[in-house]
């Protein structure tokens, strides 16, 4: 479990850091490093602002030792990226999005094999 743990501080740190404060702090600059607009710049703070309370949420849960969140994480990144890879194919983002992307699926797949290999433990 203490792998899975690691998995969900770290997503937790980077939800809260890159997505959270970076929109909420500089959503410009962030945008801009991956070809994307921050289009009305209130409501991209405002994304900012959720990424960073649901990256609160993460490191709680493991502070807690809310271990379910783990597992239900899983299925909810790869449906973020899913819709994101989707917007980026359709034309509607530019193809940056992608990286974000990434991103949540590797986090997705670290999380599940750590939670898979420590089932497997007892």
């Amino acid at each position: 479990m203490l792998n899975a743990k690691l998995s969900m501080q770290v997503f937790g740190l980077y939800l809260f850091i890159i997505p959270g404060l970076g929109l909420m702090i500089a959503p410009h600059m962030l945008l801009g490093l991956f070809g994307l607009s921050a289009g009305d710049d209130a409501w991209i703070r405002m994304v900012g602002l959720l990424a960073s309370i649901i990256g609160t949420y993460y490191l709680l849960a493991v502070r807690s030792g809310v271990t379910e969140l783990f597992g239900w994480s899983v299925p909810i990144r790869i449906y973020a990226a899913a819709f994101m890879i989707l917007l980026a194919v359709t034309g509607v983002v530019g193809a940056g999005i992608v990286l974000f992307a990434a991103i949540d699926l590797l986090g997705a797949y670290w999380t599940w094999t750590a939670l898979r290999v420590s089932t497997s433990e007892y």
